[in-house]
């Protein structure tokens, strides 16, 4: 029997599961299987994990301690992350099967279930994500992190209610760490996606740019308290990371404003 392993660079799963005894076997499972699982045990604590980090699947479980799976999925909906996502529950109706794929659910599983399915309905998640996201028709051109939105198309920048006005170079750089939100974007990196090479930019130019754009969403007015807050952190001798922080956090809003020096 051919193995199921991914054969590309394995995926990252984020699970949200409360029950250990059901969390483990599967998690245990999916690792040997070549995923890299994440597991959390609390709806809220789901949701700021997944606006965080990028994942390509999400595996929530309807009944959560605090915020159940199904809020779970339409506040991450709300804030733009379209990330695909299998929904698990015990519940056997067909009234809590629609609500969940209504909430924005992209496939759903009851309990029980075999470990060949739930291997067999990843996979389809991810060939969709991959098909959309390999088409001209749906490159994403919409970026979203937080309360932060990018439109490529149009070259315009909100954050909250604000609009920024961005130079090229920032834009293209904030672009950047858009699409890879939640993970070290490199100096190098940088270089070559923002300027073209990597020896034509010096190492100024590049934390210029960065303090720029720091300020530029310092200068924002977000004082919702439903908006996710975004910063962009330094990670020391490598390169920068764009992160979001759950409404009325702030410790990550606060680490914006610390010494754009790399």
């Amino acid at each position: 029997m051919p193995s199921s392993r991914p054969s590309f660079s394995p995926e990252r799963i984020l699970f949200v599961e409360d029950e250990a005894d059901v969390a483990g076997p599967i998690k245990r499972g999916l690792e040997e299987e070549g995923y890299r699982v994440s597991w959390t045990t609390e709806g809220e604590e789901g949701l700021t994990e997944a606006l965080a980090v990028s994942y390509d699947v999400l595996i929530v479980d309807w009944r959560l301690p605090g915020m159940d799976g199904r809020t779970l999925v339409e506040r991450l909906r709300s804030e733009g992350n379209a990330t695909p996502l299998l929904m698990l529950t015990a519940l056997q109706d067909v009234d809590h099967r629609v609500a969940g794929l209504d909430a924005g659910a992209d496939d759903y599983l009851t309990k029980p279930f075999s470990f060949e399915e739930l291997l067999a309905r990843l996979r389809a998640l991810t060939r969709r994500a991959d098909r959309q996201a390999e088409s001209p028709d749906t490159q994403t051109t919409h970026l979203q992190a937080g309360a932060l939105t990018m439109d490529t198309a149009r070259r315009t920048v909100r954050y909250g209610p604000s609009s920024l006005d961005l130079r090229p170079k920032a834009f293209r750089m904030l672009e950047l760490l858009l699409r890879q939100k939640g993970t070290v974007v490199t100096r190098t990196t940088i270089a070559e996606r923002v300027w073209g090479s990597p020896y034509d930019v010096t190492a100024n130019a590049i934390d210029v740019t960065v303090s720029s754009l720091r300020h530029a969403l310092q200068g924002a007015d977000i004082t919702g308290e439903s908006l996710s807050r975004v910063s962009i952190e330094t990670e020391r001798g490598v390169g920068y990371r764009l992160t979001v922080s759950p409404p009325g956090d702030p410790l990550r809003e606060a680490s914006s404003t610390t010494s754009d020096s790399t």
